[in-house]
């Protein structure tokens, strides 16, 4: 096993913990029989109106236009 440099381990941190936020939009149910794929639940647009604005604060805060 390769050891990870700390740029990896923060990208698989970071990973993880968004993972794990969505992880209750996902529904097993398949939405076609046939595949037996599940699909992702709309989180709406307040959700992504408030992600936006985390996304400009964090390229703010680094100094990123």
């Amino acid at each position: 096993m390769v050891p990870m440099t700390s740029e990896e381990a923060k990208f698989v941190k970071a990973a993880t913990r968004n993972g794990i936020r969505m992880q209750h939009r996902f529904v097993a149910e398949p939405l076609l029989a046939k595949t037996g794929k599940g699909y992702m639940k709309s989180e709406g647009v307040e959700t992504l109106q408030r992600i936006k604005a985390n996304l400009k604060k964090r390229a703010s805060a680094h100094g990123h236009p």
